[in-house]
This record gives C-alpha cells, sequence and structure tokens, in this order.
C-alpha cells in the first residue's frame, strides 16, 4: 500500500479482491472479511485498507531513507513507508517487515528557517507478536488498531516503530 500511496499520480484507483469468505467454503486466504452463518470478523489486511482510507492526504510528500525512497531495500532494515500532507496534517505510514523494533527519524527538510516545524499528535500501530496471528470469529478483536503516544515537535522527530507493525504518525503544522 505504500508503493500505491507514494505514486499516487500514476496509481488513481486500487481495489483488493476477494472481500467475503465463508469459513466453509472457501478457495484461498487472502479475503477482507471472514463469517459463518452468525457473526462476522474483520482481518488484520482490512484494517490496513481501512488506516489507509481514513488518513488519506491530498498531496503525496517525499519520503527517502538514505536517498532512496522507503521501499524495504537493501540498508532500510526491513521498512516501506510513504507520507502524506491533508490540510495542516501529515501522515507518515511506516510498515517494519523486520522482526526488530526500528528507530527512525523523521527530518522534515524543505520548511523555512523560521517555521517551527510539525508537532506530533499521536500515532497508531496494528501489531502482534506472533507473524501468523490473524483475527477469527471466536477472537475477532485480537489485532486492532490501537492508538500510541507520540509526542515531540520540530524539524526533526525521533520515533520508534514495533517489529512486524503497520504504525501512522500523525502530525500537525
Amino acid at each position: 500500500m505504500t508503493g500505491l500511496e507514494r505514486n499516487a499520480d500514476i496509481v488513481h484507483m486500487a481495489t483488493y479482491a476477494p472481500l467475503f469468505a465463508h469459513v466453509e467454503g472457501w478457495q484461498w486466504r487472502p479475503d477482507l472479511i471472514w463469517y459463518d452463518n452468525l457473526r462476522s470478523m474483520r482481518t488484520v489486511s482490512w484494517h490496513v485498507q481501512q488506516l489507509y482510507g481514513e488518513y488519506k492526504g491530498e498531496n503525496v510528500l517525499t519520503l527517502t531513507m538514505g536517498g532512496s525512497p522507503v521501499e524495504g531495500v537493501d540498508g532500510q532494515s526491513g521498512l516501506f513507508a510513504s507520507a502524506v500532507k491533508d490540510g495542516n496534517k501529515v501522515y507518515v505510514k511506516v510498515a517494519n517487515t523486520s522482526e526488530e523494533e526500528q528507530s527512525i527519524c523523521l527530518n522534515f527538510k524543505g520548511l523555512k528557517k523560521k517555521d517551527p516545524g510539525l508537532k506530533a499528535v499521536r500515532r497508531i500501530v496494528l501489531k502482534s507478536d506472533d507473524l501468523y496471528a490473524d483475527n477469527t470469529l471466536d477472537a475477532p478483536c485480537a489485532i486492532v488498531p490501537v492508538e500510541a503516544a507520540f509526542t515531540g515537535s520540530g524539524k526533526t522527530l525521533e520515533a520508534q516503530v514495533p517489529a512486524l507493525s503497520f504504525t501512522i504518525f500523525i502530525l500537525e503544522r
């Protein structure tokens, strides 16, 4: 999804299929919503899709690490990221595919000298300690987005990205 967002000038629409699967009659596992005759539940993938939709921006911002887009290439330690601006808010989305917590530095270049930078508002984290865990009909909320503290302000902000997680940093001007 970070690649789709980084290339929003080229990718105008995207869809996820298949969407629904009955627990007793399915063909493959990437479905977003599972159900039986009485219950339904959203997968972790559904939550990621929903977060991208809720925290979309009007303008894509350049986001690099070591001079390259953050797309998991060598030297980026399994990180994938994108950033968008929506009015006075900036949303930085980071997927950490490694089994290690990562320290990141958000450095906002291009701001005027007198510009105080951005203020950290909050972050939303979607993670599990078990790589193979997912929500089930018996535990539909096992893995859900959780708001976490994120403070600081300025032209540079330090943050931690948990292992095997998807995190959205919400910043304001």
